[in-house]
């Protein structure tokens, strides 16, 4: 295979970066400035394919750099590469994998004094196992398969504690939560692994280290109830549990959802356990959901003795109000510890995310952060990672930045005003000098740390925030079983390049809050189609097989198909933002048209709504679009078309608001967002005067789980028994709480059409979770009777018969609408009298 070799860069910053001024302060001999960029390196070939996951590790002679390399489609194959520090250059060295496979999550570690290993999540036959390979003679050993393979396992973490041991834990995910898993390597071979977590509670993220007498840190977050804290168990060296130590409970606002997520540990010279982790306790923008809504501090404690402490100067809080992510422990080669930080945009000036980093002195504790690396993009989460030359002089960081190459366009007249780019992702190196760091020093000032802790919300309702999952509900309608389902078809992940806040969490991230913060029973995540290659959407496509276990959780391939209005008044013919729901991968993959790109506005095939159902009925693909946000003032939708079959509902309510008709209530339910001033955007429209038939969802759109929920009455409990519910709208919508709504005409259940043969008598039963406030009737998108109950409650039973329908010349509908005391809303979908 063709060897490829790192370009140095003359002018020391590259496209995706911005030049950053030295900082930080002249030491005392005047000898060095910390955290001044030295080189800039690019990795050749990124044309055709992509490196990711960049891992650098070190012994005390070698230093490693170990990716993940994204073959060119349509072989959706990998690689894991090896580079090696020689004479002066990365030389690319043998793979890790002597051959081509489909691979995901890598993991690399090397102790001072020993070899490398790897691990790695191999997918064959829909099966996701661990591999883990150590290397001898300059190769690397056939692999050792670690976990079960009848269990679904990811993202493996391994630890080189001595020359010849290391440790490896990972994730699996059974029946529909997940556990983590240890085994550890001595003797020439590994243990059988032994279950760290139990199966009642959901864990994620495992964080490895050793104590010089053999004991074992594993420290990971655990869901309580929506919530996630921090928790630590400690094994002797024959794998029994001998200490479960709480880390971190709580942190952020009382009553909104607590993140604390990404633990890391690192030992000190002097033996103190140093812990970090990310947590949502700084966030601001209230309105909107806690899932990944920017804002994120990493907090530093250490355990000595029993004791959990922090810095007295400092403070738990190391990195707080700059939303940081991803705090990442790695040694210099004295054993120096260091930490560094994925930090994303803001909402106020700087929307492209950076590198920040801090290091323990033995006389001050951990330095003031700092910015070592300022991008100019926006998206994807990175985790850092670096590595330190001999003589700790100087370090090396490693990351994927983004290259835009100008895009080809078949009909380039026909794209004249367009500047699109094809978004590749490129390796990247930058080298820095490191700091002077004393080799003794006082001994750091520590303080009793507190472990649970709340602040309160000043003023604002918490209405939005967290829910448990709910007992599926069933119903029965001439001899067939229906089963309620739960879930969003609309939020975005990092992979969707427009978030101004830097990134909207991985696809790890929306996932796992959907199932564990918010009880859902399923999901879509849409990134939009213009910012993915295909090696994003094959990202996305085995991420939601993987997450796909349909008693528990149906995952959907899923993509948004995107044309704005951009403010004007006048709606152009096939405008409008749609979520492409697919049946399967196989139809989802029939949506790549290139290496570059999948189907999008940017394409002549599909440049509006019409070529997009042309194409999808021309490839046979199995799936239906939703529009959304229909009424935005930026993003309204065109309704003068329609594909009925394609588009059988609409997504009445997500973050922006309601789009029922102008001025419905929470028609703005986000200050940033404004409505259409133009009535044709509103769902009225297209239902009273294009006379079409729309179910109706809502979702959530960026950073917006939980707000916005999508209610389905389905027949299977699968892609395909949710797809068929879809089309047949037997579907209704809340602004998030899990509102249940059954709702008939005439013994029909909503979603569907009767004769108008008879006087409509509607009946419905609503089970609320607060107070029912009030519950609308409408017709034709207008109230015509508000029923108030006569008493607190949360249930309600009722029937409106409606005496003078036949005075309705045009389309005839009826939906209900209910409002709780706390201002959540329901919609159920509308049922049509047919002529």
């Amino acid at each position: 295979m063709k060897r490829r070799k790192f370009l140095k860069n003359s002018l020391l910053f590259s496209t995706a970066t911005f030049a950053v001024p030295s900082i930080g302060c002249s030491f005392a001999d005047g000898n060095r400035v910390p955290f001044k960029m030295l080189a800039s390196l690019q990795l050749t070939d990124f044309e055709d394919e992509q490196d990711e996951s960049p891992i650098l590790f070190q012994n005390k002679n070698d230093t490693f750099l170990t990716t993940l390399r994204r073959l060119e489609y349509p072989s959706n194959k990998e690689i894991i590469s090896m580079f090696k520090w020689e004479n002066g250059n990365w030389k690319e060295q043998n793979p890790v994998t002597k051959s081509v496979g489909s691979y995901e999550s890598i993991s690399a570690d090397c102790n001072k004094d020993g070899n490398p290993a790897v691990a790695w999540a191999e997918i064959k036959n829909g099966q996701w196992t661990i591999n883990v390979s150590t290397q001898e003679n300059e190769g690397f050993k056939t692999p050792v398969e670690i976990s079960n393979p009848s269990k679904q396992s990811i993202n493996p973490i391994i630890k080189a504690v001595t020359s010849n041991s290391y440790l490896l834990a990972w994730e699996s995910f059974e029946l529909g939560k997940f556990c983590i898993y240890m085994s550890k390597f001595e003797n020439g071979e590994w243990t059988h692994p032994i279950l760290v977590t139990d199966k009642t509670q959901s864990c994620f993220d495992p964080a490895l280290e050793q104590d010089d007498q053999g004991n074992i840190y594993i420290a990971y977050d655990i869901t309580d109830g929506p919530h996630r804290n921090i928790e630590m168990k400690i094994f002797n060296p024959s794998l029994t549990e001998t200490k479960k130590i709480p880390i971190a409970i709580g942190g952020g606002f009382v009553n909104r959802v607590n993140i604390n997520v990404k633990p890391n540990l690192c030992f000190d010279k002097t033996g103190r356990l140093w812990i970090t982790w990310e947590n949502n306790r700084f966030a601001h923008r209230l309105q909107d959901c806690d899932n990944y809504t920017g804002d994120r501090c990493c907090a530093m404690v250490c355990y000595i003795n029993d004791q959990l402490l922090e810095q007295k100067e400092i403070g738990k809080w190391l990195f707080q109000g700059m939303n940081d992510h991803w705090p990442t422990f790695q040694k210099d080669l004295d054993g120096n510890p260091y930490v560094l930080t994925h930090c994303g945009g803001d909402f106020v000036g700087n929307p492209h995310w950076k590198f920040r980093i801090s290091y323990l002195d033995p006389v001050s504790g951990w330095s003031n952060p700092e910015t070592i690396l300022q991008t100019k993009q926006k998206g994807e989460s990175i985790k850092p990672t670096i590595s330190f030359d001999k003589d700790n002089g100087s370090f090396w960081l490693g990351w994927k930045s983004e290259k835009f190459q100008d895009r080809d366009y078949d009909h380039p007249k026909e794209h004249a005003n367009r500047k699109d780019a094809i978004r590749r992702g490129m390796l990247e190196m930058n080298k820095f000098t490191a700091p002077d760091i004393a080799q003794k020093g006082n001994r750091i000032s520590l303080v009793p740390t507190i472990v649970e802790e709340h602040h309160p919300v000043d003023g604002f309702a918490p209405i939005l925030s967290g829910r448990p999952k709910s007992k599926r509900t069933t119903m029965t309608h001439k001899g067939e079983t229906y089963t309620l389902l739960l879930g969003n078809l609309h939020e975005h992940s990092e992979i969707s390049s427009c978030w101004p806040a830097g990134t909207d969490g991985t696809l790890h991230d929306d996932y796992r809050y959907g199932m564990c913060s918010e009880g859902y029973d399923f999901m879509g995540i849409t990134d939009h189609a213009y910012s993915q290659t295909e090696v994003y959407w094959r990202k996305h496509l085995r991420l939601a097989d993987f997450y796909n276990d349909p008693s528990h959780f149906v995952a959907f391939p899923s993509v948004e198909f995107t044309l704005s209005n951009d403010k004007e008044f006048d709606i152009k013919r096939g405008a409008g933002h749609r979520n492409i729901v697919f049946n399967t991968s196989a139809d989802a993959k029939k949506y790549i048209r290139d290496k570059n790109q999948v189907y999008s506005v940017r394409n002549p095939e599909t440049r509006d709504a019409e070529g997009l159902w042309k194409y999808i009925r021309a490839n046979g693909i199995d799936c239906i679009s939703i529009p959304h946000h229909p009424a935005d003032e930026v993003h309204a939708c065109c309704w003068e078309t329609r594909d009925e079959e394609i588009e059988p509902i609409v997504e009445i309510f997500q973050c922006r608001g309601n789009a029922e008709y102008h001025g419905a209530p929470r028609m703005i339910n986000l200050e940033r967002h404004k409505p259409t001033e133009n009535d044709k955007g509103f769902i009225d429209y297209a239902l009273r005067e294009k006379k079409y038939k729309l179910g109706f969802i809502a979702s959530g759109d960026h950073n917006s789980i939980g707000v916005g929920l999508a209610c389905i009455w389905v027949k299977e409990i699968s892609r395909k028994g949710i797809l068929e519910a879809l089309r047949s709208r037997r579907v209704f919508a809340t602004t998030g709480d899990q509102i249940e709504i059954d709702f008939r005409l005439n013994g029909v259940v909503q979603g569907q059409s009767t004769k108008a043969n008879k006087k409509p008598k509607l009946t419905f039963s609503i089970s609320a979770v607060d107070q029912i406030e009030s519950v609308d009737i409408l017709r034709n998108s207008k109230v015509i009777k508000t029923i108030k109950p006569d008493k607190s409650t949360k249930e309600i039973l009722g029937e409106y018969v409606d005496e003078d329908f036949r005075t309705k010349k045009h389309a005839l509908y009826y939906y209900v609408r209910i409002t709780q005391k706390n201002k959540h809303i329901g919609w159920s979908s509308p049922i049509w009298l047919d002529s």
